[in-house]
């Protein structure tokens, strides 16, 4: 019986949906439309209504023994003269219509007899009043068995064919973590073969915490691990554990490793740790929420490390994590996973990704590499993916190297190139703008990878890409030139036409964070010295207003020199922004041939 109602429920639950939001639109809208009706009606005294009768005004007076009011009919111009057949099928408007207080009388009927008045007396349930009775009825069944359906989906069990998987990726599908590779493959020997050296007696950790950005290859490399260990992978998110009901979520934790030890030896892969695991003390925290974490931690102590059950977690923001459950004993090792900084590792994504595409002859794979600095292995492969969807818009045989251009400028800047005439006129400006910034770029002595003036929906007219520096530091000199190169283009735009545009807002932006960076954070200025100034705002030993003059000065420093550097050189800004206009995108090499060819002529 319980089988047959769960699979009427499961074949008829979008019925029983529809019938309920459909039962609740038509009582509101009896309800609203019958107030709204009422109270359009004008109402009679009973003695008002009696000198009508008497007038041979009234056709027909409906009533229910029932009910307060009855409603009257009065006779109109077109009425009068009708026989009592003609007038039972003509329909009356709202002005015709009056209510009154019903007398309830014995004789109250055989008076109406003698005023010659049709009287429409209900003494059972209209269709509408039954249909509305059965409505009211079954409204709670309904919504016990909607409830009773919710409740149960969210209660029963974990389903062991959704969270079981099998992984067929390898550690050579793991392209460009080559520092932490050793690290990986030693944890998937480690569940191979669960033993330690008895004479150096190191325990086996219980867990590993993978951390990075979005996008790094946190869930690829768990299930590399897997696929090398040959073990299963049981996999879940951390909202998974969040449920609406109290003590769900911890169930769901003990249901999770008790499924892990059923089937070691295995993985168990938490991904997005921090939606279960997130600090105690710094959120609205609630019982839930520290019986669920309660629950993991006393399952991560429950294990020695050789039942064969391996815990990976994986998280964007380590630091949100509680402290017991980061604590030795716990998850004992973490793994950064970071983006590509070297631009050949981005070449092999970028090769891995477009290995079954067909390419076109000019596709140069070096300068896109070279391009996309910062992008992780996830950013590369929707790149690639939508050069193909591109190509097929245009109708290309191939994907060919503006298909992936295109791609990029819509990764980097969130929108369609454009087309808009209106952008054209702006050109002019756009190419000097940002021939400011390639030149100022090289002349600093730091690599371009591309420059263009193809504007895009998002408002953003064009772009100077920079490769990425072969050092993780960055010197004051360096940083100083950021800034210079950051204002690069509104000194151009002075230089060239003697006014400035709004299109140096993101410059602006950009340039400041790094003078924030250089004064508060590294201790770079000479006046300040080697102090954290937000440490000494904090504690309130330097006000707002030192530090914003302190910006202020170096900003104006910097600009001063910017444009002088671009005045002195400024026949390589005429002679790249007349080039962009011309093809509107170079790549770095391009524009590096473009400057040593002028400075051979000179």
């Amino acid at each position: 019986m319980k089988e047959k109602f769960k699979n009427f429920m499961k074949k008829y639950k979008k019925a029983i949906l529809a019938g309920v939001i459909l039962s609740f639109i038509t009582m509101t809208f009896f309800d609203i439309y019958t107030m709204y009706e009422v109270d359009k009606v004008e109402e009679l005294t009973y003695s008002e209504f009696l000198t009508m009768c008497e007038e041979g005004k009234v056709d027909t007076v409906s009533y229910n023994e029932d009910m307060e009011y009855m409603t009257i009919t009065l006779l109109n111009e077109e009425t009068v003269s009708m026989s009592k057949k003609e007038r039972e099928k003509y329909q009356y408007d709202i002005e015709d219509m009056r209510i009154v207080l019903y007398p309830d009388y014995d004789e109250f009927r055989k008076d109406m007899l003698n005023y010659d008045v049709n009287l429409d007396i209900t003494e059972n349930l209209t269709t509408l009043d039954l249909l509305l009775t059965l409505v009211n009825l079954s409204l709670p069944v309904v919504w016990i068995v909607v409830l009773w359906k919710m409740m149960s989906q969210q209660t029963k069990g974990l389903d062991k064919s959704l969270i079981m998987q099998t992984s067929n990726v390898k550690f050579a599908d793991v392209i460009g973590q080559d520092e932490i590779l050793e690290d990986i493959q030693f944890i998937a020997k480690l569940i191979r073969e669960p033993k330690t050296d008895e004479d150096i007696n190191a325990k086996i950790p219980k867990g590993v915490l993978l951390t990075g950005a979005p996008g790094t290859g946190k869930t690829l490399i768990a299930k590399a691990i897997a696929g090398e260990a040959g073990v299963p992978f049981v996999s879940m998110s951390g909202s998974d554990f969040k449920e609406l009901y109290v003590g769900m979520g911890a169930k769901r934790v003990r249901e999770l490793f008790k499924i892990a030890r059923e089937n070691s030896p295995c993985i168990v892969f938490i991904d997005e740790i921090d939606a279960v695991g997130a600090k105690r003390d710094s959120r609205n925290s609630n019982s839930e929420d520290d019986q669920t974490i309660n629950a993991l931690l006393k399952e991560m102590d429950g294990f020695t490390g050789r039942e064969g059950v391996f815990i990976l977690a994986a998280t964007n923001h380590p630091d949100h994590l509680d402290r017991a459950l980061v604590r030795a004993g716990r998850f004992d090792r973490q793994i950064a996973i970071n983006p590509p900084r070297d631009w050949h590792v981005r070449k092999e994504l970028f090769e891995h990704y477009l290995k079954d595409c067909k390419l076109s002859e000019d596709v140069d794979i070096d300068t896109l590499a070279k391009t996309v600095s910062g992008f992780t292995g996830a950013d590369i492969a929707a790149v690639c993916n939508e050069a193909g969807i591109i190509a097929m818009m245009q109708e290309k045989k191939f994907i060919d190297n503006a298909c992936l251009e295109e791609a990029i400028d819509k990764k980097v800047f969130h929108g369609n190139r454009s087309k808009k005439e209106s952008f054209k006129k702006d050109k002019e400006i756009v190419a000097y703008h940002e021939s400011g910034h390639a030149v100022a770029t090289y002349l600093l002595g730091q690599p371009i990878a591309r420059a263009s003036i193809i504007g895009t929906t998002s408002g953003v007219g064009g772009a100077v890409f920079r490769q990425d520096t072969e050092s993780c530091f960055s010197t004051d000199k360096e940083m100083k030139e950021s800034v210079m190169i950051s204002y690069a283009g509104r000194a151009s735009e002075e230089i060239k036409f003697e006014s400035v545009t709004t299109g140096a807002s993101s410059d602006i932006t950009n340039a400041t964070r790094i003078m924030i960076d250089y004064i508060q954070r590294y201790g770079f200025d000479k006046d300040f010295g080697m102090l954290d100034m937000k440490v000494l705002a904090e504690q309130s030993l330097i006000e707002n207003t030192e530090m914003t003059k302190r910006l202020s000065s170096m900003s104006k420093e910097l600009y001063h020199d910017t444009v002088e550097l671009l005045k002195n050189h400024y026949e390589l800004v005429e002679l790249l922004a007349q080039k962009l206009l011309d093809v509107e995108t170079l790549s770095g090499e391009d524009i590096k041939k473009l400057f040593e060819q002028a400075n051979a002529t000179t």
